[in-house]
């Protein structure tokens, strides 16, 4: 007679389920927390990235940081660039996704044109708009000729009233897919028999959109509000292709991810003398703990509107 099979231990009961998340948790370990705990403890320190000479200072490259004024400056860029960006996205965007969700003659066709700028990696969007927008070469000047705005011709990445508006051009660009692919699945997903209620007691298209339609996208709002937030506070690859890792002019452009670029490799000259590692690692740290901050308290907010509503 075969011997029964032992019964699994309490342990296993309670705490086998661990095993299943034990890779997963081994690879995050490794490939996110070790890196981020080695990080935090070279921004303890002066090391300025060439050689062995570095000195323990403690916090002193954070305290550094809240009065340096560069910080300040190129967040202040980032924060420009997420407001323009958000109004961008929750206005032609939405509108877009509304129009493509009539379900129009070439809908596949227009969805994959308005697609195609967010598959293009960011540095190949800043070399085509640097050619475009090229005084010598560009396209952009001779079509507001031929239409009749040369007055507007311009040197547009070198002038200061111009070149944060082509970045902020150029990565809204780059960008409305996203926009239009959330809301329009948020659209789609709007039970048809509301519409038709609210229709039947009387509401026209506009009431229906804004009272039926609009509050059911609250959701898709929060996602892209959230995501906007993350991505626009990452901006690095259009700056740095379009007006240098100076952020030109005169810093006009300078944003925090070409800041610490900068910081902890050098400028266009790549000075030794104008490298700090150690300090830039600290300013990475500490804009990821205030973004942390601030997308917590985004989804806290827009989570509660979405029950309210």
């Amino acid at each position: 007679m075969p011997a029964s099979p032992k019964p699994p231990s309490q342990f296993s009961l309670r705490y086998g389920h661990l095993w299943f998340v034990l890779p997963g948790f081994v690879f995050f370990l490794a490939v996110m927390l070790l890196p981020l705990a080695l990080a935090f403890g070279i921004s303890l320190t002066n090391w300025s990235g060439l050689g062995n000479d570095l000195k323990f200072i403690g916090l002193a490259n954070y305290s550094e940081i809240l009065t340096y004024w560069p910080f300040y400056r190129a967040a202040f860029h980032n924060a420009i660039i997420f407001v323009a960006i958000l109004i961008f996205q929750h206005s032609v965007g939405l509108y877009l996704a509304v129009l493509l969700n009539e379900n129009p003659r070439f809908m596949q066709f227009y969805r994959t044109v308005l697609f195609l700028p967010v598959i293009m990696s960011l540095v190949a969007t800043g070399f085509v708009w640097t050619l475009m927008l090229s005084p010598n070469i560009g396209l952009v000047n001779p079509m507001l000729d031929a239409i009749g705005l040369g007055f507007l011709k311009g040197q547009w990445l070198s002038q200061p009233g111009t070149a944060l508006a082509v970045i902020i051009f150029v990565t809204a660009w780059n960008s409305m897919g996203w926009s239009i692919i959330i809301y329009l699945s948020g659209l789609q997903n709007v039970p048809t028999e509301l519409k038709q209620a609210a229709e039947m007691d009387g509401a026209n298209s506009r009431q229906v959109f804004w009272r039926i339609v609009f509050p059911q996208l609250s959701p898709a709002f929060t996602a892209l509000t959230v995501l906007t937030f993350i991505g626009t506070f990452r901006t690095f690859d259009v700056v740095y292709v379009l007006t240098g890792p100076l952020g030109a002019p005169n810093y006009g452009t300078d944003v925090l991810g070409t800041l610490i670029y900068r910081t902890a490799f050098g400028g266009s000259s790549f000075s030794s003398a104008d490298i700090r590692f150690a300090f830039g690692v600290a300013m990475a740290l500490l804009m990821m703990l205030i973004m942390a901050a601030i997308c917590w308290g985004l989804i806290r907010i827009l989570r509660r509107r979405e029950i309210e509503g």
